[in-house]
């Protein structure tokens, strides 16, 4: 017979272990067990960046960044779609990091061992069964708990797995495809470190990214087109103008480099009639949690991680656990919904008007990067 365990925690992400460190931060006592298996195109696999406030949470140790290779930029530069223009904003502080996502998850995941977090794989998709007073986890093998927070894969796949009663699961259209190139040394192109640009698309529907971290660049673009293909042929050619406009160099290891295309959940939070099912709460890309413009998950999964966390933690103490699992609702919607949500005016649009009037550049990275008003 499965053990009992407090909270089964269903994906190995940066959602996952930050609900998994959370409750334990909360609670030492906890058995928290993360369930890790395959999983989806739905969040960045490659170099990745984030909002400066990330490593604020409480959990995470003052040397973290460290720990898992995170550096910070303090510059933000925007390129006009020739690359005839330049725009740039610069910072004291830190604007942010670049971090390696895979590196990421890798510290997350050691520092919640660290913190009492148990952790079983699945090599088969796993089934949720949910039972009167507990719910369980079967994949290669079975994990039984008092509650379950899904913190991976597409939300209607989960919705679907869960049987709740929803009338349409809403679908992003965003799609991103991205490249890590290695560079020769740790120490190459220092002129373009400590620096995020964003590149101007020919069509209005895209937006190109890239950054250098530690000996790798990335490159990627993001298209919320409705259009067929896998943007290949667009990030292919930013490539090649910034190659030819010697911003970046002509010799990069193109042949090592790792490629990828994922299909973030943009927005759908949003638009998700329940995140609540029987014993359990959907978060990070499971719950749909992504900024609306760039399709970025790490902070949107970190705090909406954390808030079912909180949620669950106090529903364990409660008489009525599934009452306080409904108040995830109101609570994501207080703090997320804001960042979440696309700004009041298209950065895909105002963002030519960024080389004709400085005085909104501040406000444009405010919102590309912190989802602020602009």
């Amino acid at each position: 017979m499965a053990k009992m365990n407090d909270v089964v925690i269903l994906g190995g992400t940066v959602a996952g272990y930050a609900a998994a460190c959370q409750l334990l931060t909360i609670d030492p006592s906890l058995d928290v067990v993360v369930v890790t298996g395959p999983v989806q195109a739905i969040e960045c696999p490659l170099s990745d960046w984030l909002p400066k406030s990330f490593f604020k949470a409480s959990f995470f140790p003052k040397t973290f960044p460290t720990k898992c290779g995170a550096t910070a930029f303090k510059k933000v530069c925007y390129h006009n779609k020739d690359l005839s223009k330049q725009m740039d904003q610069s910072f004291r502080s830190p604007a942010g990091w670049v971090v390696d996502t895979p590196k990421l998850v890798k510290s997350m995941h050691d520092l919640g061992k660290k913190m009492g977090m148990k952790v079983r794989k699945t090599t088969t998709a796993p089934a949720i069964k949910q039972l009167e007073d507990s719910v369980e986890v079967i994949g290669s093998s079975q994990v039984k708990a008092s509650f379950l927070i899904v913190a991976t894969d597409r939300p209607e796949d989960v919705i679907a797995e869960l049987s709740l009663p929803v009338r349409n699961v809403p679908r992003a259209s965003l799609m991103v495809a991205g490249l890590d190139i290695p560079l020769s040394s740790k120490s190459a192109l220092p002129k373009l470190r400590q620096q995020f640009h964003v590149v101007e698309m020919p069509e209005r529907s895209e937006m190109g990214i890239f950054f250098i971290h530690s000996d790798t660049i990335h490159l990627r673009v993001i298209s919320s087109s409705t259009a067929t293909g896998n943007r290949a042929a667009e990030l292919s050619g930013m490539l090649s103008a910034l190659q030819q406009d010697e911003i970046l160099p002509a010799d990069l290891r193109l042949s090592k480099a790792r490629g990828a295309v994922w299909h973030p959940p943009a927005g759908v939070a949003l638009e998700l009639e329940v995140h609540v099912a029987k014993r359990c709460i959907l978060a990070g890309s499971a719950g749909g949690f992504a900024e609306s413009v760039t399709g970025h998950t790490p902070m949107p999964s970190l705090q909406s991680a954390m808030l079912a966390a909180d949620v669950i933690a106090k529903a364990g103490k409660s008489d009525s656990p599934q009452d306080v699992l409904m108040s995830f609702k109101t609570l994501w919607r207080k703090k997320l919904a804001d960042y979440l949500r696309p700004p009041n005016t298209s950065l895909h649009m105002l963002l030519p008007l960024l080389f004709a009037n400085r005085r909104i550049v501040s406000r444009f990275t405010g919102a590309l990067l912190y989802g602020e008003s602009i």
